[in-house]
């Protein structure tokens, strides 16, 4: 009983003191009134955010738009089939991949996601998802052998699913600042998109120099930043400036590898377009008859290569290169010659040089192209120069034919080449491309095997 009329005595003191305060901290009509006029006044423009129920459509891409928000959805397949076979003189591919005189099959190399758009405060955005048969086990293989998956300079390849991803401001055509995972500047086929390409695939001294570079894949792609723009009385110049990590896309985050340094790759690119402009495309489908196009291009990189434990020189290396794009009625052209050199710790210099001219003719008035190219690679490697497995001493040449059926451009299109690929000497090394389809060759294993053998493509391709 004691305890019951000590609990209650309790209770009534604590009402008698909150009482007060309650009745204190209670918000006055005036209050009320001010937290809803301050609610309500951000009504007007969280409306024109959304922008009230939007639209949607296809216009080279399925969209969606409300207010300053859009979204744009592309997809590409390529369904393809191809064989390598090697001839009688030569040895097959590298015995950690089995032997056979060649190899063929089905593959759908791409299948590619694309989402874009724009947000308020003049942003955009891109983001490139791969799912493709791309060739994932022999990348592993060769990685599981050196002990980590590195390209021929110990740089990361890009194979994650995530290719390109990035944000960007425009403060006007002449400037833009990207940021994310970017594309480098490099030689102009690379800059080329897949689904623009006349050939198949980019040619073989194409898929040299984007080897000798970070993140390569298809394209060339790593972490940084990067200030575009065009500029010109007719907007006939462009430029791409871009500061990146220098390992590759897929590489991991930098702040949490020692195995990385705080170096910075840099790479540039201006473009003139002396004639009438054509832009990062191959082939002939938007030009004019009896109307001529040239555009000019060189491009540079470099990178200081280090690693942090301890801080040594893996490489310094350097690629620059020009190019030229020329078209006239039914009639194109593509040609580019590209250097590079690299030195190791112990000065020891890897020196390359590459070169590639691509002719083409698209029939006028029908779907109807067809095209052939010559392209090349040389090496000069010192025998001090330990870290490029993938790059053998010597010259390696590829000469190309190709016939092209557009349905509906390069929207959906079918195309059919085949590519004789020989080396100049017993030092000469096929590099191995999982896009492209070269396989590789015996002499990138140290045996001194000459490379030669054919490359047959045939390709359907469904761009949405």
């Amino acid at each position: 009983m004691t305890r019951f009329l000590l609990a209650l005595t309790a209770m009534g003191l604590i009402v008698a003191f909150a009482t007060p305060s309650f009745a204190a901290e209670q918000p006055s009509a005036r209050d009320i009134q001010a937290a809803v006029d301050s609610y309500l006044a951000n009504s007007e423009q969280d409306a024109n955010l959304v922008g009230g129920p939007g639209s949607a459509g296809y216009d080279q891409g399925f969209w969606i738009k409300g207010g300053d928000f859009s979204l744009k959805i592309n997809l590409t397949l390529q369904a393809r089939y191809e064989a390598w076979v090697w001839d009688d003189d030569e040895k097959p591919l590298a015995a950690d991949f089995g032997g056979g005189s060649g190899t063929s099959g089905f593959s759908l190399p791409r299948a590619t996601l694309k989402l874009s758009g724009t947000a308020p405060c003049s942003i955009s955005y891109y983001m490139e998802l791969e799912f493709g048969h791309f060739g994932e086990d022999a990348i592993d293989q060769r990685g599981a052998q050196s002990g980590q998956n590195l390209g021929p300079l110990s740089q990361s390849l890009n194979f994650d699913n995530t290719r390109e991803a990035w944000i960007q401001w425009s403060a006007s055509d002449a400037f833009n600042i990207r940021m994310g995972q970017i594309r480098t500047a490099t030689t102009r086929q690379a800059m080329v998109s897949p689904e623009m390409q006349q050939f198949v695939d980019v040619s073989l001294a194409t898929a040299f120099v984007g080897q000798l570079m970070p993140g390569y894949t298809d394209r060339n792609r790593d972490h940084g930043v990067a200030f575009h723009g065009v500029f010109g009385c007719n907007n006939e110049w462009s430029y791409l400036l871009t500061v990146t990590n220098g390992d590759g896309g897929d590489s991991i985050r930098n702040v949490i590898d020692q195995r990385t340094s705080d170096n910075l790759a840099f790479s540039g690119r201006l473009n003139w377009a002396f004639l009438s402009p054509i832009g990062y495309t191959e082939g002939a489908l938007r030009n004019s008859t009896c109307q001529w196009y040239g555009e000019l291009g060189a491009w540079g990189y470099y990178y200081a290569d280090r690693d942090d434990l301890p801080h040594t020189q893996i490489t310094d290396s350097i690629r620059y290169g020009v190019d030229l794009a020329m078209a006239y009625g039914g009639f194109s052209m593509t040609a580019a010659y590209s250097l590079s050199s690299d030195e190791n710790a112990g000065n020891a210099n890897l020196d390359t040089a590459a070169f590639l001219v691509q002719l083409g003719y698209h029939f006028p008035g029908t779907a109807w192209e067809i095209a052939a190219r010559y392209s090349a690679y040389d090496a000069d490697r010192d025998a001090g120069f330990t870290l490029a497995p993938g790059i053998g001493g010597g010259a390696v040449s590829e000469f190309a034919f190709g016939v092209n059926y557009y349905l509906n451009g390069h929207g959906n299109k079918m195309q059919l080449d085949a590519a004789w690929v020989s080396g100049s000497d017993a030092a000469s090394a096929l590099i191995f491309d999982p896009y492209a389809g070269y396989p590789g060759s015996a002499g990138e294993t140290g045996t001194g095997d000459n490379t030669y053998g054919m490359l047959l493509r045939f390709q359907w391709q469904l761009a949405l």
